[in-house]
């Protein structure tokens, strides 16, 4: 089926040209019922045509429709999100339904870019005003109306080249130590912390275990409720360790299925100043490429096993192959012994990798701390591990973004969705 799809008319106003947006045409009938004589009126599978390529050639549409009905709602705020972040967007207008399901969309709609909304429902002459009043606002004025998303939080990843080789202990171990290093500043309003955990690897829910938390909200969730991530979103439903560490991740015993991030991690580097995300573990396969290209750094764990050495040039291959092999990849080496194999620097040199740290093997140290669900910043802050990321702290803390401040939104359709969302 082609993705494109005109609506057939004797009578149409040439110049109002509307172009739906949706991954179905199931309203195509009732509107062009409606609008018959008034607009040039087609459809456009979302499902086919990226949003860029929507926006190529002379002769776009003056407006962009798009489903805000049942089940399409998030779906439609992700592609609004898409779209109003490329140059040229046209207006962007929300089709709904009468009633609590349009105005539970709203906030989510104003901050991606919607301008306003028609009902499925409304007569030909409701339509058109609501097309005239936002025709009417320059579009300038319509993009400085909506507060931008500026994910300009950092985003470290790190990269386990295979499951056993200390990476949530590691990020755990991090994670508390700034946290506690870096109190909550009062620029982080609405925030119980600046640092956040994203717990991706494998096996599942380590990081919880390990700091002795419980999550009822995770990252499964974070994933269908983009739209209503902001600040006092983060700081009610994610979990928080007392050092502020917020922590988010995948229920136990699951398995990361594949999945586009992108949004989300927009979203949560708009709130946090810095993310740390464990995937260690997690196969190659599952892991989204659109996480590690937003990664501000990779860092590969590895140790001196020789399994965990093949491991790690599987990995580096992989990475090659996907085009992410660049300045961003640093190297991590850990339970390190001085007499059990290749050194530190030659592991580096071997593989052309920046060596960023070496942590000591404290593995029975570490291990016994966790049976008694302590960590090593509250058992033994002085052990040689904790040491050890020193290193990994001042390159953090000397890093850290503050959080970007928010503009108080000006036109009626933003104060509604702000006065929603309180």
């Amino acid at each position: 089926m082609p993705p494109v799809m005109p609506l057939p008319q004797t009578q149409s106003h040439p110049e109002l040209n509307l172009l739906l947006y949706a991954p179905d045409n199931r309203h195509m009938a009732r509107l062009g019922a409606a609008l018959a004589g008034h607009a040039n009126l087609r459809w456009v599978d979302s499902r086919e045509i990226h949003p860029r390529q929507l926006l190529e050639g002379a002769n776009g549409p003056a407006f962009v429709l798009l489903d805000y009905c049942g089940g399409n709602a998030a779906y439609s705020t992700d592609v609004a999100r898409q779209l109003h972040a490329l140059p040229g967007c046209p207006a962007l207008i929300g089709l709904g339904t009468t009633g609590p399901e349009q105005a539970a969309h709203l906030l989510a709609a104003m901050r991606a870019g919607v301008c306003d909304f028609i009902d499925v429902d409304n007569s030909s002459a409701q339509m058109l005003e609501v097309f005239e009043r936002v025709a009417a606002v320059p579009a300038p004025a319509r993009a400085a109306a909506v507060p931008e998303v500026r994910a300009d939080g950092r985003l470290i990843v790190l990269l386990g080249v295979r499951p056993g080789v200390g990476t949530s202990t590691l990020a755990t171990h991090l994670g508390v130590s700034l946290a506690e290093q870096n109190p909550t500043s009062p620029d982080v309003a609405g925030l119980q912390g600046w640092l956040l955990l994203i717990d991706l690897g494998q096996p599942s829910a380590d990081a919880a275990l390990y700091l002795g938390m419980e999550s009822h909200f995770g990252y499964e969730e974070a994933l269908r409720n983009v739209e209503r991530m902001d600040r006092t979103f983060a700081g009610t439903a994610f979990a928080h360790h007392p050092s502020g560490l917020a922590l988010l991740g995948i229920s136990s015993g699951t398995l990361l299925k594949k999945h586009e991030p992108i949004a989300l991690l927009d979203r949560l580097r708009s709130v946090f100043p810095l993310s740390l995300c464990d995937v260690g573990g997690l196969p190659l396969q599952l892991l989204p490429i659109t996480l590690l290209k937003s990664a501000s750094e990779v860092w590969l764990v590895t140790d001196q096993a020789i399994g965990s050495l093949v491991s790690l040039d599987q990995t580096m291959r992989e990475l090659e192959s996907r085009g992410l092999r660049d300045e961003r990849l640093q190297l991590i080496v850990n339970r390190f012994d001085p007499n059990g194999g290749l050194a530190d620097t030659q592991i580096a040199q071997r593989f052309n990798l920046p060596l960023l740290a070496t942590l000591p093997d404290r593995a029975r140290v570490l291990r016994s701390n966790a049976g008694l669900g302590r960590l090593l910043t509250d058992a033994a802050p002085r052990d040689a591990y904790l040491k050890a990321l020193l290193p990994l702290q001042q390159r953090l803390d000397r890093r850290r973004a503050a959080a970007p401040s928010s503009n108080a939104p000006a036109s009626p359709l933003a104060r509604l969705a702000t006065l929603l969302g309180r």
